[in-house]
């Protein structure tokens, strides 16, 4: 649309520096090397930690112990010793059985009795096994933070991805404001010229007496604000230049930009509606949904009996001396089932009411944050389609005005003419170029904020 209307003095004109810079080479510039970005990477990472260490199942919890007792006296009639010295070391090991909620203990124990200066050396290795049947079955009490810590890693991701969207969505709508600023630069330094030739018009035709002072007066003020707008456009654009310069790590003499403010887009047709169910920002709400359900599913298990299925093998042998305590051995095993639950109110049930009420407020939300969706990316789409009208229609009566200067001109060398209506022309057609430039800013923009808002702009 753009490219079919050219106007041959207000094109935009592009550096010739070969370091310009284009908008995609700053953003991966800024991708690559703002702090910023970075920060966001080592919190992706702090979460996957964060993830690793909530598993339940990767170390054995080794423990040992050792103790000495002493009972004695003859005041007991059923005790058929009179001193008894116990020393006892023991050493264990428990582990809970990935995906089953089961733990395994393991233990050795060496007690040696000394009862009235005979000794005895007892040996034991035992086994235990215990298994939840109802509550906690299959581990899905044990994981709850570690299902947790996984959904928050990926809505951790999500987030990150949004959050850096929304970043780089203002920094480069701050090139495209340095892209603008160097045009309307130039633009001022044309009216300033303009001006000064006006002034000097003026000042001929008072030192003739074909103006009064009046006249003269006001073409000097309007010469004093072009060149104070000047002055003022240039110290914007070395704020601007110096600010982009640093958030890419570059010289500011090397921040130059190259950018077609009039390049026309074509929008991926999408519908809103559609596009919104799955987006980035809706994907939040699911995360969150999703952490509610795991804690539903662990509150509902708590108000089943505790039920444990408890299997155990031993081995004892004993013996007066030390190493013959691990010969002539006895094998045990045993197998059965504890049953307990609580009776009254229950806390567990106060949570799972609580857990569904969260759920509706989430669902709730969503809904809520879809409309908002929809309707930014219709206002969006609205502002596009509007903003490309009004620039083609600025582009129109730029050409207009362009087309008034060449007569102009035309009338003043046939002496048809005065110079004054030639600066006029050229007076009104900068300002006209300024006007369409400014839309086309917006425009670019606008392009900017809808891209983020469909999550296009950082992959």
């Amino acid at each position: 649309m753009f490219n079919r209307i050219v106007l041959s003095a207000f094109t935009i004109s592009l550096s010739l520096n070969v370091t310009a810079i284009t908008l995609n080479e700053f953003s991966e510039s800024l991708v690559e090397s703002h702090p910023y970005f970075v920060q966001l990477s080592l919190s992706e990472k702090s979460s996957l930690l964060n993830q690793k260490s909530l598993s339940t199942y990767t170390d054995w919890n080794i423990k040992a112990g050792a103790s000495e007792t002493f009972t004695g006296g003859e005041d007991v009639a059923s005790r058929l010793y009179k001193d008894l010295y116990s020393t006892k070391y023991e050493i264990g090991a428990t582990r809970k059985v990935e995906n089953s909620g089961a733990s395994i203990n393991l233990k050795h124990s060496l007690t040696r009795n000394d009862k009235d200066s005979s000794a005895t050396h007892s040996n034991l290795f035992s086994v235990d096994y215990v298994r939840p049947l109802l509550q906690n079955k299959d581990g899905l009490n044990d994981r709850l933070n570690l299902d947790l810590a996984s959904i928050d890693l990926m809505a951790k991701k999500v987030s990150l991805e949004e959050q850096a969207e929304n970043f780089l969505a203002s920094k480069l709508k701050k090139f495209i404001d340095l892209a603008l600023k160097q045009e309307i630069v130039k633009n001022h330094k044309a009216a300033l010229d303009l001006a000064k030739q006006q002034l000097d018009l003026t000042e001929d035709k008072f030192k003739n007496s074909l103006v009064d002072v009046t006249v003269l007066i006001q073409e000097k003020d309007k010469f004093v604000k072009a060149k104070q707008q000047s002055l003022q456009s240039n110290k914007e654009l070395i704020i601007e230049r110096r600010e982009l310069a640093d958030l890419i790590g570059v010289k500011e003499s090397d921040m130059i930009i190259e950018m077609n403010l009039f390049e026309e887009y074509k929008l991926d047709n999408i519908s809103p509606r559609e596009f919104v169910k799955n987006s980035r920002a809706m994907q939040q709400y699911d995360f969150d949904k999703a952490k509610l359900q795991r804690e539903l599913e662990t509150n509902e298990n708590k108000t089943m009996p505790n039920v444990n299925l408890n299997l155990g093998l031993s081995s004892l042998g004993e013996n007066d001396k030390y190493f013959g305590s691990f010969g002539n051995r006895d094998y045990s095993w045993n197998i059965g089932v504890d049953i307990s639950y609580p009776l009254g109110s229950r806390k567990e049930l106060i949570a799972v009411e609580n857990t569904e009420i969260k759920m509706s407020d989430v669902d709730a939300k969503r809904e809520e944050a879809e409309i908002n969706s929809v309707q930014q990316i219709n206002y969006l789409l609205a502002q596009v389609d509007l903003l490309s009208e009004l620039v083609e229609l600025y582009l129109e009566q730029g050409a207009l005005a362009e087309e008034k200067v060449i007569e102009e001109q035309i009338k003043f060398s046939e002496a048809r003419g005065e110079k004054s209506l030639v600066l006029a022309a050229k007076i009104s057609a900068n300002q006209a170029n300024l006007t369409y430039l400014q839309a086309a800013g917006t425009y670019q923009k606008i392009i900017i904020d809808y891209k983020a808002a469909t999550d296009q702009l950082y992959n």
